[in-house]
């Protein structure tokens, strides 16, 4: 499986939508908001993968939850064109994804206690081409 390039294809997506993205763990002090974004694989179904793709959006525990509701809008789009992930195929040389989102949740401060975010799941069809 090409687990980096995958992960680089995401990335790259979600660069454009907010300037701060970290794959897997955020640094040490980060700057609010940011996104953390984690692929997991789930179902091995060669030549597919099933794979999960949690997309976390951080802020400071003592703001308004707008802004990261706007950065989490602008990553989900709204399932009916292009814009964003839910429902969008990424398709390169070496592999097509499929993306479909399969939960959004609000997490607030009294949980994080040192944060407040928005998690997203997608969902994520994989096929490998030769």
């Amino acid at each position: 499986m090409k687990m980096n390039d995958i992960a680089d294809q995401i990335y790259d997506y979600l660069a454009t939508k907010h300037a701060r993205v970290y794959r897997n763990k955020s640094p040490q002090s980060p700057v609010y908001p940011y996104v953390v974004f984690r692929l997991d694989s789930v179902v091995n179904t060669l030549p597919s993968e099933d794979l999960y793709l949690n997309i976390d959006i951080y802020e400071s525990p003592d703001v308004s939850v707008r802004a990261i509701e706007t950065i989490a809008d602008t990553i989900d789009g709204d399932g009916l064109t292009a814009t964003g992930l839910n429902m969008r195929v990424i398709n390169t040389t070496g592999f097509a994804l499929r993306f479909i989102r399969e939960q959004r949740q609000w997490i607030g401060s009294g949980d994080l206690i040192n944060a407040q975010m928005i998690n997203m799941r997608y969902v994520l069809r994989a096929y490998f081409k030769n």
